[in-house]
């Protein structure tokens, strides 16, 4: 799915929004709210980890709470793969790849970066690099767990320079990832390193890869089963029936979702800080809810699909 201002059918946005859109919609120079939580998390990761190490937390809780505290790193690292989070580029990239480190200190910025980029550019099409965390029941959750290495790949085998050129990076990062867990092994830490990252990292990749990759772009088949949304047109023409909106429950699922339960608003907007979300549907909603709509009520995993102009306010 490309963004609304690449489609060839555009949302059309009336004028008297257009400032206030244009507001919601790009970053500031400091996006307060992704800065906190970047600092949360870093601060919250180091403290966990020291205690640890002094013998005050258990590993196993140490680990437990390293998840808590990891999965936010999504929100800041996705939205500084588009430059959401500041509108100074450097910071911007900083903070993404701060981020990162808590979690996936092994994968560039810009590996993600080239390869979320084409998910956008051909959302559900056989180009989607994201293809990789649907499949078959017995291996999905180990492709969640795995989809950032999956993303490495991509750009190798993408046979794109610039997704190449990503790779350099990343294998740099990736060498010195390794020769740290050699170090710090070596030094007696191979348990630590094991409990309070490597297990909560894959654990909380897991949990990113079904949130914000898999759930936004689920349908059902005529038989009622789950299956990907295919609707590859829509990169170009139907953009709003891509991915989905999840109504209900909105101040418990910002949390959980990290906003992106308006997942509809970042393919259309890809700019917008992810808090943002929820004020630019309620901006727009009138003119979305004209087009077609792939709505998933609650906590409902299959969408119910909603041809244009049949929904109203509040359903």
């Amino acid at each position: 799915m490309s963004s609304n201002a690449s489609s060839k059918n555009p949302i059309l946005v009336p004028a008297e929004k257009k400032a206030e859109l244009y507001l919601l919609t790009n970053p500031p120079v400091f996006a307060w709210p992704t800065l906190g939580i970047l600092v949360f998390i870093v601060a919250g990761i180091l403290t966990v980890d020291s205690l640890a190490l002094r013998g005050h937390l258990p590993l196993w809780v140490a680990g437990l709470c390293n998840v808590l505290l990891m999965y936010p790193v999504f929100h800041v690292a996705h939205d500084a793969t588009h430059g959401a989070a500041s509108s100074n580029i450097t910071l911007n990239d900083w903070m993404g790849r701060i981020a990162l480190l808590m979690i996936a200190p092994q994968v560039s910025l810009s590996t993600f970066r080239y390869s979320h980029m084409v998910h956008h550019r051909f959302t559900n099409g056989p180009k989607d690099p994201d293809h990789y965390v649907h499949g078959p029941w017995w291996s999905i959750v180990l492709r969640w767990m795995t989809f950032d290495l999956s993303y490495a790949f991509y750009s190798l085998r993408s046979g794109d320079p610039r997704g190449i050129k990503t790779l350099k990076d990343t294998i740099l990062l990736a060498v010195s990832t390794l020769v740290a867990i050699g170090l710090l092994t070596y030094l007696g830490y191979g348990l630590a390193v094991v409990m309070l990252w490597l297990i909560p990292a894959r654990i909380t990749t897991a949990l990113i890869g079904f949130v914000f990759l898999w759930l936004p772009h689920l349908n059902g088949d005529e038989h009622g089963r789950l299956q990907q949304v295919n609707t590859d047109e829509s990169a170009t023409y139907n953009l709003t029936a891509g991915t989905t909106v999840r109504m209900g429950h909105e101040p418990l699922m910002d949390v959980l979702m990290q906003w992106h339960n308006y997942h509809l608003i970042h393919h259309l907007w890809p700019t917008t800080p992810s808090y943002n979300h929820r004020k630019v549907w309620r901006l727009m909603e009138g003119e979305l809810r004209s087009r077609d709509l792939q709505i998933q009520h609650g906590f409902a995993l299959i969408p119910k699909f909603h041809p244009g102009g049949t929904t109203s306010a509040g359903f």
